[in-house]
């Protein structure tokens, strides 16, 4: 799935999980490809889970779960894409994108995805969460070993 890249073993990550709701007016294939493409997740990872929506419509929700190497691949594949204010936006507000248990959490925009770039965004966003390797460290311990490792690869 991902190339065998020497960064991806930062081993920051024990997995990944990337989620994805589908509206009925968007199409599964206009989604799932440029997420291939720019992210290199192929569509065969994502399983599709629709139900209905509170107004009657259809919404299915894709889920793609991968593996500590392959998590680690992406995260250096999304620092590296990101623009510089983005960058600088995470390493500025860092516990904004994490849980208390350090996961740490990216939301893509998902129609810039769709046009072959990416930016963070907090609506209609493509949700990777990234799950720490130590979930028992303090989470200013995990912070700044984010900041260290992830934003030094853009460098």
């Amino acid at each position: 799935m991902f190339q065998n890249d020497l960064k991806a073993q930062v081993g920051l990550f024990s997995g990944a999980e990337i989620k994805v709701v589908l509206h009925a007016t968007e199409s599964e294939d206009k989604i799932l490809r440029p997420i291939n493409e720019v992210l290199s997740v192929p569509p065969d990872r994502f399983t599709i889970e629709c139900f209905e929506g509170h107004w009657g419509n259809k919404l299915c929700l894709m889920t793609a779960t991968l593996s500590s190497p392959e998590a680690n691949t992406l995260a250096i594949k999304v620092v590296s894409l990101l623009t510089a204010i983005d960058i600088s936006e995470l390493a500025n507000s860092f516990p904004k994108y994490m849980d208390e248990k350090g996961s740490l959490y990216i939301r893509l925009d998902k129609q810039r995805i769709c046009r072959g770039k990416l930016s963070l965004s907090a609506s209609d966003s493509i949700r990777i969460r990234f799950k720490p390797v130590r979930r028992y460290k303090p989470v200013d311990s995990i912070i700044q070993s984010y900041k260290r490792r992830l934003l030094s690869l853009k460098e």
